[in-house]
């Protein structure tokens, strides 16, 4: 798309186009969508912490007035308002997203298990044929955060407990000869 065919974009086509294309990344290659996904989380995190901070210096009556600007007040809404408040309990928020995808789980002999919420990041356990598998990590997490961020704004992403220690730390790998006792290592 041309950037003249952007500028000719009302506020919801862009909008609309932007949720079209996330969704576009979210079903690429996982060694395409997650460095994606990554740049966007910190160009949130980015805007998010500068529009925080010109709030914060706009005097009131000030930011109020720009308020009256419908683009404007969707920028304030989506970084501002909805960044300072959790869910009055956001572990609800996260059980139903899970009871969404447990049938999914389930079907293939796992299990997960919410281990905790803090500021935005969801702490889970995965259990059963899903433990240690990065294939299910990556598609539970993929479902589960999708969900998430369809419930709540202030989410920000999913950490599995014991993900990455278990790829740093690959499995040892025994020689057979040394099991075998007559070989020098």
């Amino acid at each position: 798309m041309s950037s003249q065919q952007q500028e000719e974009l009302t506020f919801e086509e862009l909008l609309e186009r932007i949720g079209a294309l996330v969704a576009t990344v979210e079903q690429a290659d996982p060694a395409v969508r997650d460095p994606v996904l990554e740049v966007l989380d910190y160009l949130e995190a980015w805007h998010r912490e500068g529009i925080s901070r010109l709030a914060d210096a706009l005097p009131a009556d000030a930011l109020a007035s720009a308020r009256e600007d419908p683009v404007v007040a969707h920028l304030l809404d989506t970084y501002l308002d909805q960044s300072e408040e959790e869910p009055a309990d956001p572990e609800a928020i996260v059980n139903e997203a899970l009871e969404e995808i447990r049938p999914y789980v389930h079907s293939h002999g796992g299990e997960m298990e919410l281990v905790g919420v803090s500021n935005g990041v969801v702490t889970l356990r995965l259990m059963g044929s899903c433990q240690g598998c990065p294939s299910s990590e990556v598609t539970l997490t993929q479902g589960i955060e999708q969900a998430l961020r369809e419930r709540w704004p202030g989410f920000r992403h999913i950490e599995v407990e014991g993900a990455s220690n278990a790829r740093q730390q690959p499995e040892q790998l025994l020689q057979i000869q040394s099991l075998r006792g007559g070989a020098q290592g």
